[in-house]
């Protein structure tokens, strides 16, 4: 029969499981909100950056799987399922430190990789999928092309833009007097632009949410160290049981 202690045990850790399960799921929304936000201007990305909200959603498939996994080895008080559970679980926390140190250490290198992509867009907007991929990050961080109107768009025909091409909205500051071709610019002064480039704004962003991002990995891993514990404590009372 199992004891007082052994009982707590195995509820807390059934009830920790279920958070984990949660944050798994929690995982896998975060990694498909990514790629549907930044999935277009990901893709036109040559870094290893673009895998990360695929990494994300993966990561959230396998806590989950986990999670349920200990849900379930904790209520049958099974000791192999327990301890898969603490192995898994501890597997993946050093996969997330790592990685974790992985981005902190090559965070200088994001604007970079997102000022070569959005320098890549502007320099192709002639191409469709680059014009709609530049247009979204344009409407989305309120901004107008790599490096702002006057850089990029001023002076369009030598990015090989033809003056009958539609002009992006998004660069406007007012709707209602924008133009809607490159040739008709020349009838407007820059003030009547967006001089912010997606650089900067993209840039912006991040560091906006950075303390956000950070306060959510460093959440799940303490749940992930009080699981391994519990999960420790469990497997410890049920092998005591068993002699």
């Amino acid at each position: 029969m199992a004891s007082g202690g052994m009982v707590l045990v195995k509820y807390l850790l059934f009830f920790f499981n279920l958070l984990f399960w949660v944050s798994g799921i929690a995982l896998i929304a975060v990694g498909v909100y990514v790629k549907g936000k930044f999935g277009d201007f990901l893709q036109f990305s040559e870094s290893e950056m673009t895998t990360g909200p695929v990494f994300l959603i993966v990561i959230g498939v396998v806590v989950t799987i986990v999670g349920f996994l200990g849900c379930c080895g904790a209520y049958k008080e099974n000791y192999c399922m327990v301890t898969t559970f603490a192995v898994l679980l501890a597997i993946i926390f050093i996969l997330e430190i790592a990685a974790g140190a992985y981005a902190y250490a090559n965070r200088d290198k994001l604007k970079g990789v997102a000022k070569k992509a959005l320098e890549d867009a502007v320099d192709n907007f002639k191409k469709e999928e680059y014009r709609k991929m530049i247009e979204e990050v344009q409407k989305e961080f309120d901004c107008c092309g790599a490096n702002g109107y006057i850089k990029d768009y001023k002076d369009y025909k030598k990015k090989n833009i033809s003056g009958d091409m539609k002009f992006p909205p998004s660069c406007c500051k007012n709707a209602t007097v924008c133009p809607s071709t490159f040739g008709q610019t020349k009838n407007m002064t820059d003030s009547d632009f967006v001089t912010k480039g997606c650089v900067d704004g993209f840039e912006k962003y991040l560091k906006d949410h950075i303390f956000i991002i950070g306060g959510v990995g460093v959440g799940v891993a303490f749940l992930q160290l009080i699981g391994i514990l519990f999960a420790c404590c469990l497997m410890r009372s049920i092998k005591k049981n068993m002699k």
